[in-house]
């Protein structure tokens, strides 16, 4: 019952992988007719009124951590710094880490800047950030990626400590979480050291005078809408100014109008992953032929309408990491996956046009059952494209498109020894990665998304070399790990998406914005209102 025994924490997993839709290395240009020159033209969108509001959940928390609300998260990115910010080239900065000392790869010694305000007129230290990051690998919404995390505790006002079960060398990448007062995680509106502070009683914040620069409007109300309809209108008539957007799921709002629109790139990965107890796809090389009969550009650019950037390997295309020759050998090319089935040693053994295979003497057809939940836009659509693909080379894929309730217990069913039932052989699904990129949960045997009964110790390995690794040879252990991966493809990868924030036309200039933080240089914003609507 090898599953049955890590079935809560899969789970809690589900928070990172949603197969409905729970980073080129700069920013793109706002979409039409948002570009510059044509925003020029059309003016400055008309304005409700003359004050910045963003929407907001009044019965929830504004605490980053109480509260999955994403308009209440959103404002808090306001007020609470990330302890490390990681831009769209995987650049890594921060406001209050002066540096840090590691000893091999699993104890860690920050050391805070002095000096740094927090709201309430006490000074950021240590124990602020250490109790932060305790916070955070509490929740939901951090807990994936601090798995490996043994302990954190300060030793003095400025200095913490970080212990890990095993050597990761990419840890600051994923301490991109929000800084809270040491102590406040019962507070719905918590202190921290960001550019706005909460304003008790009041349904706005204002600039933050100790944060050293000035801000582009001095308050950002709040205003509450709910309700798809209510907040597209909310949007649409400038009574809120800024909105996020997943296209690529359930939840896709579909703004439109002259409005702006930024993409901001997401570690979360679409992969199409296999049954390992597949008669068929239990065979490395037949799996290896299917990973070039994946249109990885039609995928992310058609399908997802954009939404995504095509990738060949488990690692953003953004990342310095994401290796160009292994990804080139994995390019989309029908004939190279005909001729790789047919080294497999599947052919057409009676001249009926499907290609067939020989298992304990038996002929079989070579067919596929591939499931993919229904509620999300553009998944179903690139697994029929796979489909249609395969067909033209004489493999039969069927497409089963269920509702994210039976595509759950299809890949949660296992039989008491552990194995999957068979009711699949291959699903698509999405993850949440780290920003280092670790695949652990779900290459390793005990893995909480590892849905296919894959059972290789070597990934295990490929996958700790790679994290312990130094400045020096990081490129080269993550090569061979990504080699391994191609050579034995136990996941095809697809692409990577991306998410959008969509403002009014020429309100905001100047803005850059990460999937840590959509406010991440708000202090280079400027933000200018249209003349105000009558009425």
């Amino acid at each position: 019952m090898k599953k049955k025994h890590i079935l809560a924490l899969a789970l809690a997993a589900l928070i990172t992988l949603s197969a409905c839709g729970a980073s080129p290395s700069e920013l793109p240009e706002p979409t039409t007719p948002g570009s510059e020159a044509e925003s020029e033209e059309l003016g400055i969108a008309p304005a409700a009124d003359a004050v910045f509001s963003l929407n907001y959940s009044s019965g929830q928390s504004l605490n980053p951590y109480a509260t999955n609300d994403l308009n209440n998260i959103l404002i808090s990115q306001l007020v609470c710094d990330n302890i490390y910010e990681l831009d769209d080239d995987y650049n890594l900065t921060s406001r209050v880490i002066a540096d840090y000392e590691v000893s091999n790869g699993t104890y860690w010694t920050f050391t805070v800047k002095e000096g740094i305000p927090m709201h309430d007129g006490s000074t950021l230290t240590a124990y602020d950030l250490a109790y932060s990051i305790s916070l955070a690998r509490r929740t939901s919404r951090y807990s994936g990626r601090f798995l490996c995390l043994y302990g954190v505790s300060a030793s003095s006002e400025t200095t913490f400590h970080v212990s890990t079960t095993r050597a990761n060398t990419l840890l600051p990448y994923l301490l991109t979480v929000p800084i809270v007062k040491d102590g406040s995680a019962s507070q719905a509106r918590p202190v921290s050291c960001g550019p706005y502070r909460y304003v008790e009683g009041q349904d706005y914040v204002e600039a933050f005078e100790g944060y050293g620069r000035s801000m582009p409007v001095d308050r950002i109300y709040f205003r509450e809408y709910s309700g798809a309809e209510q907040i597209i209108t909310a949007f649409e008539d400038s009574y809120i100014d800024l909105v996020l957007n997943d296209s690529s799921s359930s939840a896709n709002l579909g703004y439109g109008g002259n409005n702006e629109t930024r993409w901001y790139h997401t570690t979360n990965m679409h992969y199409f992953g296999f049954n390992m107890s597949s008669e068929l796809l239990s065979n490395a090389a037949v799996r290896g032929a299917l990973a070039y009969a994946v249109d990885r550009e039609a995928a992310a650019d058609t399908y997802m309408q954009g939404a995504a950037i095509a990738s060949a390997l488990p690692i953003s295309p953004l990342s310095p990491l994401y290796n160009e020759q292994i990804a080139a050998s994995l390019e989309f090319n029908l004939s190279n996956c005909l001729q790789a089935l047919k080294n497999a040693g599947l052919s057409d053994m009676d001249n009926d046009g499907i290609l067939e295979y020989v298992s304990y003497s038996v002929m079989h057809d070579a067919e596929i059952d591939l499931i993919v939940c229904s509620q999300s836009a553009g998944k179903g659509d690139v697994c029929k494209r796979f489909a249609e693909d395969m067909e033209t080379i004489g493999v039969k894929v069927n497409v089963r498109e269920l509702s994210w309730a039976d595509y759950l217990a299809e890949l949660m069913d296992y039989d008491l020894d552990g194995e999957p039932d068979g009711g699949f052989d291959m699903y698509y699904a999405e993850v949440k990665l780290g920003a280092d990129f670790d695949l652990s949960a779900i290459l390793t045997e005990n893995g909480s998304l590892n849905y296919g009964n894959l059972a290789d110790e070597s990934y295990e390995t490929y996958i700790n070399e790679f994290l312990a690794a130094g400045d020096f040879d990081r490129d080269e252990r993550c090569a061979d790990m990504l080699s391994y991966i191609a050579m034995n493809t136990p996941i095809i990868p697809v692409c990577f998406e991306r998410h959008q924030v969509i403002t009014h036309r020429n309100v905001i200039t100047g803005m850059e914005v990460t999937a840590n933080n959509i406010f991440y240089n708000i202090p280079d914003w400027s933000i200018t209102f249209g003349e105000i609507q009558e009425g």
